[in-house]
């Protein structure tokens, strides 16, 4: 009997590790994106960016909107647009801003690689005037895309 316990647990263990990502919270899965745009962003002499809390809410709230209402854009739900959602979240008195949405990408490698090969992301991504950055991720069944991606930057 506990040979059988033992190997049960081992298996629930194992089959609960299998089901875990690298992406398993929203920390992680914004580190991994300001990394790879920082890797991106090194590449061509750029400062690294800055997380900032403020550009992550305005870029979590705007993922989730646009997962929660299925559809993909850089105009809210509400109207709203890149300037409202960041001041809203606290991130005033700047002097430059830009976004960055995708939807579909599974994973961080692939939003960043998309977002690279797309010239005005791309643009966004190695402006090396930006100096603060925030992620969003939010993954939603049943929608039209599943994974909804938003990247806020900023100067101030």
């Amino acid at each position: 009997m506990f040979v059988l316990r033992t190997s049960l647990l081992a298996a629930a263990t194992l089959a609960l590790a299998a089901t875990l990502t690298p992406h398993a919270t929203a920390a992680t899965v914004q580190e991994d994106v300001i990394a790879r745009t920082n890797a991106e962003r090194a590449k061509v002499g750029c400062p690294a960016l800055r997380s900032n809390a403020s550009l992550n809410t305005a870029a979590q709230r705007h993922s989730v909107d646009m997962a929660t209402h299925n559809f993909m854009s850089h105009t809210g739900s509400d109207g709203s647009n890149m300037v409202t959602r960041i001041e809203r979240a606290g991130y005033t008195r700047w002097t430059r801003a830009a976004e960055n949405v995708a939807a579909g990408s599974q994973t961080a490698a692939d939003v960043v690689r998309g977002w690279m090969n797309s010239s005005g992301h791309r643009a966004n991504i190695l402006n090396c005037a930006l100096r603060d950055i925030g992620v969003g991720h939010q993954y939603r069944q049943n929608t039209k895309y599943g994974h909804y991606w938003t990247q806020n930057f900023g100067t101030r």
